[in-house]
């Protein structure tokens, strides 16, 4: 019988594990969490800020100062085995690009698979997302359609 002093990858307590860890590095170097979102921790001081968001075993880190970026992500390498992937392009499935005035999400891929789903593929682009002077009433009866297909 032997008694494992941390958690192995792949169990279903490491992740807990790891976000326990992490969250104990992240508050004793003066990160705060957020009440609100208990992935997402920010280190405001005089001169620095630091955005941290975790996603299990991924994390992005941003600031406005790339110094300030740079030696934390020495000190994150220093205390944990890490690999530095450089600027955001993909997160969760989600393309990035990276603009002058920050950081655009690209949802085309979604947008693209909602249009099949709904049989819309094919549809001219339009600029309001209803007829212009359409007079809608209560008394309207209209085609039946699925409602548990829209929630």
């Amino acid at each position: 019988m032997c008694r494992l002093k941390k958690a192995l990858y792949g169990l279903k307590q490491a992740p807990r594990a790891w976000y326990e860890k992490i969250d104990a590095y992240l508050v004793a170097q003066g990160f705060q969490n957020s009440p609100t979102e208990s992935t997402l921790y920010v280190k405001h001081a005089v001169d620095v800020l630091l955005i941290i968001v975790l996603y299990v075993d991924d994390m992005l880190l941003t600031g406005p100062n790339e110094m300030h970026n740079a030696d934390f992500k020495a000190e994150l390498n220093s205390a944990f085995e890490m690999s530095d992937l450089g600027l955001l392009h993909h997160y969760l499935g989600i393309p990035f690009k990276q603009c002058d005035g920050g950081i655009a999400l690209c949802e085309t891929k979604y947008i693209e698979t909602l249009l099949q789903r709904f049989g819309l593929e094919n549809c001219k682009p339009i600029v309001t997302p209803m007829e212009t002077g359409l007079h809608l009433s209560i008394h309207d009866v209209g085609d039946y359609f699925d409602v548990l297909l829209y929630q």
